[in-house]
């Protein structure tokens, strides 16, 4: 599928709030609801939007972590797709180098971190995981 300026503008509404009615969204685009709809919907059907996410507040998930993962497998997607759908995890970014992915982490407290560093551990697809409670954050 062909990523043309107005779909790139109808990612960009959902990226900036993925729960806004399709009506807003052709508002903001110039389209009608079902013409947004459709778009998305064909997004969809060619993975180029995969899912929608809660995006958790510091406030309500204290503990922050990130994970350093070095995967099993190869194709990476398996692992990649599994990593953002576990509970806790924010955020998944795959990398180049010594590590495959890095995950962002968002939980209640270390028992939470343990229990999630534990599932990951249990994985057949992850090779090496090393985790780093995060301080302290710049925005």
């Amino acid at each position: 599928m062909d990523l043309d300026p107005t779909n790139r503008r109808i990612l960009a509404e959902l990226t900036r709030n993925a729960r806004q009615s399709t009506a807003a969204i052709g508002r903001a685009v110039n389209l009608s609801r079902q013409a947004v709809q459709d778009r998305i919907r064909a997004m969809e059907d060619q993975n180029l939007i995969t899912g929608y996410h809660v995006a958790v507040t510091e406030s309500a998930a204290p503990l922050r972590a990130m994970i350093l993962l070095r995967f099993a497998t190869r194709p990476c997607a398996p692992a990649l797709e599994w990593l953002a759908a576990a509970p806790g995890i924010t955020y998944v970014a795959s990398l180049a180098g010594e590590w495959d992915a890095m995950a962002m982490v968002a939980v209640a407290d270390t028992d939470a971190l343990t229990q999630l560093n534990d599932q990951i551990a249990k994985s057949p697809l992850i090779e090496r995981a090393q985790s780093q409670i995060v301080l302290k954050e710049q925005r």
